[in-house]
Parts: structure tokens; C-alpha cells; sequence
């Protein structure tokens, strides 16, 4: 476990702290009065087990920043604790990279020092794309988004930085400047948005002093905010980019959880079909070979009845997993409800099916599963459909039959509709 550093001359203020932190975040709380106690503490403690510190600005022992210091020498993430604040003590703070600076008698000191600990852990998450021709410019952003953790690549030419995040989903935000060589910076942001929806992609423009068209400009493009450069302070910088990356990633998991199973973290039925129709549309025009599976967890409410719903829960999981671990990136798995999964698999002919899903099944019939102080195996019965028809429901039916027909002669093995059809 992580530790977050507390040092307050305010025994106080760290247990009240300490209990927040413990409460609702998943780190342990070490806390200490003075420069002379961080010292010790940094001694005893390898970097790699804190996650960050808050440390008052002024102390018994050390009343001009000694401590901020301390820690910033040693590269820990800072976040400093002041009753008051002035310009000097400003450039004084970002001069040695904190994170950030609290003022303790706001009463929402503390909740504020909880969310920035949360984005200080989820920022490496969080790729950022500088797309700047200056390396002045370039290198100032990096330093203020690599205090906060943020995963960030630069790029001079823009061309090169499009094509990158055209094909890089995870890129959350791009920060263009305007003046580039081949590609201005309003025009990159029209072409991405062509792409990335302002709920996928947050684009940031910049501009030097005395253009005050381009803010209009960059937004008009499709920009979500705009800076200029020499005048913006690291506080609004740091909140702007919090504020756009807060409210895309809130987005992109209130979508995940409607478009993903919570239990085994594998789309759920919508999903799948909301995916795999427009797969289905261009196989049947192309002539692509598809499989359609059923899969299902034999006797499952027996696992459930013997070891309790939680075991099951960690079976289901598991064998999520495992059927996850054997799709290639084309192919689409979902839990379709209950202990039985959906899959759909482009380019999978029937002569190939057979040996792919007898395979996986003996891979989960392999399988020791343990929960809690149980280890057990299951087994999984399939049922094929390598027939493509026009809608998609009708092979799914048919997988679904041949998965009864599985069950009903004996369970644990995989039946393909065609052989069916051929017995009957």
C-alpha cells in the first residue's frame, strides 16, 4: 500500500485529514510535525511506496519551505499547505514544481486534497498529445503536465500528431498551437473533430499575445478552450485541463457501464448488438466467413448452491476471462445474461471453428478457479452457427439450439448447427 506523507505542525489538522484520506482513498496516512520528523521518515521509506505529500509551508522548525523542498528533492508529488498566499510565495511554489497549493481554512480544503490525490493516480491514464513547432512553448507545457503525472507526447510536425491520434483512442487531449508549418492549428483541430467527438477528445488551442480573433477561431473549428500563451497562469492552466479531463473521463465511464457487463467486464447484450450488426451488414456484402457461439457454464447453479453466490460470482469472472484471453482484437464476446456468453467472429470459417472452440473449452475445463479458500473447475458447453444469415438473430437462434443439444448429450463439449442439421 501507498503512503501519503502528511507534515503539520497541527496535530489536529493531520488526524482530521488522515481520517479523510483513510476513508476514501486507497492509501495509508503517515503524519509527522516537523522537518526534523520528515527527515527521519524519508530516510526509513523507499520512493516507490509514496504516492505524494502535503506539507505545510511554514513549521516550528523550518518556517520558510525547508520542507517543501525536501520533498520536491527527492521528485515526490507536493502538495503544499498555507494559511495565506502571496505573488512571491506563488513563483516560489510553481518554481519548484508542486502539484498544487491549499489554503487550510477553506472548509473545502479537504475535499479538494482528496480529488487531487484520485487524479494523481489516474493521470499516467491520461494521454495528452502537445502539438507545438516552439520548443520553448513545448518544453514549459511538458513540465507543468509531467508534475501532475499526465502521460504526454509532443509533436512538431501536426500532420504527424493527426495520425497518431487517429489511431490511438486513448489519447484524451490534444493541445494545439496555431502557428505550424503545413497545417495550422485550427485546421488540425477541424480534421479531428471530423473524427473524435468533444466526448472522446478534448482539443485545448493556443496562440500568442495580441491575436484575440483566434480564440473565436479555434472554437468555431471545434476547440473546446483556448489560451494565450504568455499570460495564462499555471493555476488556470491546471484547472482548465482538470475540468475537460474530469468530464470526459466521467463520460467515457457512465458509457462503459451501460455498454459493459459490471460483474465480469465484458460488454453486456446491448452492446453486442449495437457492435456486431454493422460487422454483420458488411460480412454479408463482403462474403466473409463468420461464427456465431453460445457458450454456458455447465451446472453453475450447482457451484452457486454449494459454494455461495460469491464463489459464483468469481467463476463467472473468471471464465470471462479466459474466453476474453482467446478472442483476437476483430472479434466481439458479451455476456448475454445468466452464466452464458455471445460470441461473434469474422473470418472464422466452419472447417476452423471446430478446433477454436473445442480448444478454448478444454482450456476452461483446465482451469483451477480459486475463491475465497475454494478451488474448483468448471466445465462450458457451445453451440455453433457458421451460416451466415441475413439477420443476425437467426444464427444466434441457431448457436443457441446446437448449445442445447451440447447440454442435453452429455454437456462440457462443442456442437456445430451443421452436424445437427445433418443428424436430424
Amino acid at each position: 500500500m501507498k503512503k501519503i506523507i502528511i507534515v503539520d505542525d497541527s496535530k489536529f489538522f493531520c488526524a482530521l485529514v488522515e481520517k479523510q484520506i483513510i476513508e476514501q482513498t486507497p492509501y495509508g496516512v503517515i503524519t509527522c510535525n516537523g522537518l526534523e520528523e520528515a527527515n527521519v521518515i524519508l530516510a526509513r521509506l523507499e520512493r516507490e511506496t509514496i504516492h505524494a505529500c502535503l506539507v505545510s509551508y511554514r513549521l516550528r522548525d523550518a518556517t520558510d519551505g525547508e520542507s517543501i523542498e525536501l520533498f520536491r528533492s527527492r521528485d515526490i508529488p507536493t502538495i503544499v499547505l498555507i494559511s495565506d498566499i502571496t505573488a512571491t510565495l506563488r513563483n516560489k511554489f510553481w518554481q519548484l514544481r508542486v502539484v498544487d497549493y491549499v489554503i487550510k481554512h477553506d472548509k473545502y480544503v479537504i475535499n479538494e486534497i482528496i480529488h487531487t490525490l484520485a487524479r494523481l493516480e489516474r493521470n499516467p491514464n491520461n494521454k495528452i498529445v502537445i502539438v507545438e513547432d516552439s520548443r520553448t512553448s513545448a518544453k514549459m507545457l511538458q513540465i507543468l503536465l509531467d508534475v501532475h503525472q499526465y502521460d504526454v507526447m509532443h509533436f512538431n510536425d501536426p500532420k504527424e500528431a493527426l495520425d497518431y491520434v487517429k489511431y490511438h483512442q486513448d489519447v484524451k487531449m490534444v493541445i494545439t498551437d496555431y502557428n505550424m508549418p503545413g497545417m495550422d492549428g485550427c485546421e488540425l483541430t477541424r480534421r479531428l473533430r471530423r473524427i473524435y467527438s468533444k466526448q472522446e477528445l478534448a482539443i485545448l488551442g493556443m496562440s500568442g499575445a495580441g491575436q484575440t480573433i483566434m480564440a473565436a477561431n479555434f472554437l468555431k473549428h471545434g476547440a473546446d478552450d483556448f489560451i494565450i500563451k504568455q499570460s495564462f497562469l499555471a493555476e488556470e492552466f491546471y484547472l482548465r485541463i482538470n475540468s475537460y479531463l474530469d468530464s470526459l473521463n466521467t463520460y467515457q465511464e457512465l458509457a462503459t457501464a451501460a455498454s459493459y457487463d459490471f460483474l465480469t467486464n465484458v460488454p453486456n447484450r446491448r452492446h453486442f448488438f449495437e457492435v456486431v450488426e454493422a460487422m454483420h451488414e458488411s460480412a454479408l456484402r463482403h462474403g466473409t466467413p463468420v461464427t456465431c457461439a453460445m457458450i454456458d457454464i455447465d451446472k453453475f447453479k450447482s457451484v452457486n448452491d454449494k459454494y455461495g453466490h460469491s464463489v459464483g460470482d468469481a467463476v463467472l469472472r473468471e471464465v470471462a476471462q479466459l474466453i476474453k484471453s482467446s478472442v483476437r482484437k476483430s472479434d466481439v464476446v458479451a455476456r448475454f445474461g445468466g452464466e452464458e456468453f455471445c460470441m461473434y467472429m469474422t473470418g472464422m470459417s466452419e472447417d476452423h471453428a471446430g478446433d477454436y472452440f473445442d480448444k478454448l473449452r478444454q482450456k476452461i475445463s483446465d482451469a483451477i478457479i480459486r475463491a475465497e479458500e475454494h478451488s474448483l473447475r468448471v466445465t462450458v458447453s457451445i453451440g455453433l452457427c457458421s451460416k451466415i444469415e441475413h439477420d443476425l438473430n437467426n444464427m444466434i437462434e441457431a448457436a443457441d439450439k446446437s448449445l442445447y443439444q451440447a447440454k442435453e448429450t452429455g454437456r462440457n463439449r462443442v456442437i456445430h448447427h451443421s452436424k445437427l442439421i445433418e443428424a436430424l
